[in-house]
């Protein structure tokens, strides 16, 4: 099989696809299964949260796509986590700023 295109995207979106072909192919590959497994054990945003905290987060301007979604996937609350996440592109405000708007959708 050929990868013609490739997305990071949130684990709830994830969740939702993957659920979707769950009801249309009734048995789901090995590795499937797996995720849907790790799905139902992990905490997940709930999918209108998830988005309302994408577009905060893409209001600020300095994060790319790719880092949105492990914001919204890890949810950091803490400065080390962000910076840890993030990398050395954020600085301290910035990652001060993205701990302030995850913790307005997991508090």
């Amino acid at each position: 099989m050929k990868v013609l295109e490739e997305e990071a995207i949130p684990m709830i979106e994830a969740k939702k696809i993957l659920l979707e072909r769950a009801k249309v192919k009734k048995d789901l590959k090995y590795e499937q299964k797996i995720l849907h497994d790790y799905f139902t054990k992990v905490p997940m945003l709930p999918a209108s949260k998830a988005e309302k905290l994408r577009e905060e987060l893409e209001g600020l301007g300095f994060l790319n796509h790719k880092q949105i979604v492990l914001t919204i996937n890890i949810l950091p609350t803490i400065l080390d986590e962000v910076m840890l996440l993030l990398g050395k592109e954020i600085k301290k405000p910035e990652a001060e700023k993205i701990i302030e708007i995850v913790n307005k959708y997991t508090k």
